[in-house]
């Protein structure tokens, strides 16, 4: 499990770790793709119309939290469009929205998962559908870094691109569909329907390292969640709003293990403290390793399958499960967005749609940039460059997860 780090260490071992794979890199791949790879895309989002529409006490919160804490340089904004695909797959947000629908019908926690791995995608060399590479006998890839136990549902974005082959071969990137689901999950769990920009292309490499590195843990404070957000171009408002997405979901027992063992955090009430150790173990006595980890219970318990701004509420009455959520209420520099939030849900759908977008542009590839797979879990094997082959046969179908 992750530690919390402090800021200088934690921003050490990132480069550290950056460096690491870029040698990586240099010996699986060409030295064109090396470039690739160097060339991160940092995008500029303006939101300034937001401000002016919002109320003088929302705008100040928002103005303040970004203007005390926001250090981020501005973004170089990727040539993504809202209709990329009007013209050549005008059918993709049906194909999308029907088969997010119906497993939505079968199983009302799905939407959880696949809002999820759009975050688990970005936060790691960008917005790229490198979470869905399959590991190969030389690899370990993202999907199976231990970080990512949580993730899932990988079927159901390879039942939309089948569809999609079908009738778009080639056109729609496996990126592109991470995006789509992930909105229409949250519009499937009774949240807005977000317009999100279309256009990104598919990345050639995973690395389950760079997910252990890049992707802010459970366990992490404020600060730290901030310094990750920072290394990939979100500020102190995205984090707070983008955490309100554990509003759906599921968590396992060892998400909270810091919070349980050795000793119960007084922080949770008596009554949800019981449940949690109840849910992780045999007999409601915790004894490592006597706890079960498969065990799965909700991130929000009062309105766990719906898409709202239960999560703030929960913060405010002491229900966050994690230390991350936790550590939310009680910064000074978060709480009054994490009250305003609790009491306005409209202004945070509208600040989580703006902060989504913002995120589902972090160092995309665009243009001739890596490619468009025709399955979603192994870069295609036609490649002008012998260096992006795939480099084992041995790839298990995605399907089984």
């Amino acid at each position: 499990m992750k530690s919390q780090p402090s800021v200088d260490i934690a921003h050490n071992r990132r480069v550290v770790a950056y460096q690491l794979q870029l040698m990586l890199d240099g010996f699986l791949f060409s030295g064109v793709f090396i470039l690739l790879l160097l060339v991160s895309t940092q995008l500029q989002m303006t939101e300034a119309h937001h401000f002016r529409v919002v109320p003088r006490t929302r705008r100040s919160l928002l103005e303040n939290s970004r203007g005390a804490y926001n250090t981020v340089p501005n973004y170089i904004a990727p040539p993504l469009k809202f209709d990329f695909y009007k013209k050549t797959c005008p059918q993709l947000p049906e194909i999308v929205e029907k088969v997010v629908a119906a497993e939505f019908a079968f199983d009302p926690t799905s939407s959880g998962p696949q809002l999820r791995l759009f975050f688990h995608d970005c936060f790691v060399q960008g917005c790229d559908a490198s979470v869905l590479i399959n590991s190969t006998s030389l690899n370990q890839a993202e999907k199976d870094a231990s970080i990512n136990f949580s993730i899932g549902n990988f079927f159901v974005i390879d039942e939309i691109k089948e569809q999609l082959e079908k009738e778009c071969p080639g056109l729609v990137s496996c990126a592109d569909v991470l995006a789509l689901v992930a909105v229409y999950s949250i519009k499937a769990a009774g949240g807005p329907l977000y317009d999100i920009e279309l256009g990104r292309r598919d990345g050639l490499t995973s690395y389950a390292p760079s997910s252990e590195t890049f992707l802010p843990a459970f366990t992490l404070n404020v600060s730290g969640l901030l310094e990750d957000f920072k290394l990939v171009g979100l500020d102190l408002v995205d984090l707070i709003v983008l955490s309100g997405a554990h509003t759906i979901g599921q968590a396992h027992c060892n998400s909270i293990i810091n919070r349980i063992y050795p000793h119960v955090d007084p922080q949770y009430p008596k009554y949800y403290s019981k449940q949690l150790v109840a849910n992780c173990t045999d007999d409601g006595s915790f004894h490592l390793p006597n706890y079960d980890n498969n065990t799965q219970f909700f991130n929000d318990p009062v309105t766990p399958l719906k898409f709202d701004n239960q999560y703030f509420i929960n913060l405010k009455n002491n229900l966050g499960l994690f230390t991350s959520d936790e550590s939310l209420f009680n910064d000074p520099r978060t709480v009054k967005l994490v009250e305003y939030y609790a009491s306005h849900q409209k202004a945070f759908f509208e600040q989580f749609g703006i902060s989504l977008r913002k995120m589902g542009k972090i160092s995309v590839l665009t243009g001739s940039q890596g490619q468009i797979r025709k399955q979603c879990w192994v870069r295609n094997s036609d490649n002008v460059d012998p260096a992006l082959d795939p480099i084992s046969l041995n790839f298990t179908d995605s399907t089984a997860n």
